[in-house]
């Protein structure tokens, strides 16, 4: 008993011995390391780590700024879709508004087109059983410019204006020249002649130009007494 006891006490002993060797034997494998040096070692350790730290911390930091940049990004997204949405049915209603407008204007004209027509219609059954004379030619061209005149009304609704100019020189920002006159009198070269055709506006737009005839002036053929 006593006996396996001091083996299993020598064995540790020699464990302990065996060690103890390894230890002196590293502290003695290079005699020149200096005291300096170990700290100098334990000094460049402290900086490596400290930089890798450096360099953790710097990485920690810069994914949580591609974290913040990335849900910016998807609010902005969807701040732009939104925005997007908005204007586009914003379009639509101003779109729809726009052709309802149209719309009414154009049920006004045309239910005022209907009108002429059917007393365009009322007028010729009037008329058609009749024997020409020179009363139906008469009521005839009456009514033609009855019609004109409510053609121009139905324009005068929607803002249209007709107009003449009054001055007799030729406008040309107003006029334009349908028809020349001849005229020996050189105090008439190109004044207004005749109004032909009135001229229409809207909001002070020229829709169509004053439809005029215009003096040109071309000098007589001289007599046989004059040529002698």
């Amino acid at each position: 008993m006593n006996d396996s006891y001091d083996d299993h006490s020598g064995d540790e002993q020699d464990d302990d011995f065996e060690f103890g060797i390894r230890i002196d034997s590293v502290e003695h494998d290079n005699p020149n390391i200096t005291p300096e040096q170990i700290g100098l070692s334990d000094a460049c350790d402290e900086i490596r780590s400290d930089a890798e730290q450096n360099i953790l911390s710097s990485l920690a930091a810069v994914e949580k700024t591609l974290e913040q940049l990335s849900g910016d990004f998807e609010s902005k997204l969807k701040y732009d879709e939104h925005k997007n949405r908005i204007i586009d049915d914003l379009h639509k209603e101003l779109q729809a508004h726009r052709e309802g407008v149209i719309k009414k204007h154009l049920n006004s004209m045309i239910s005022d087109i209907i009108k002429i027509i059917d007393d365009i219609r009322k007028y010729k059954f009037h008329w058609e059983n009749q024997a020409p004379s020179e009363e139906t030619a008469a009521n005839l061209l009456d009514f033609m410019d009855q019609i004109a005149s409510d053609l121009e009304d139905l324009f005068s609704w929607q803002g249209v204006a007709a107009f003449t100019c009054d001055q007799d020189t030729f406008d040309s920002t107003r006029q334009r020249i349908l028809k020349k006159v001849d005229t020996d009198d050189p105090e008439k070269n190109k004044l207004v002649a005749q109004s032909l055709r009135p001229g229409y506006e809207w909001d002070g737009k020229i829709i169509r130009p004053e439809m005029v005839s215009v003096y040109v002036y071309n000098e007589a053929t001289p007599t046989r007494d004059q040529a002698d």
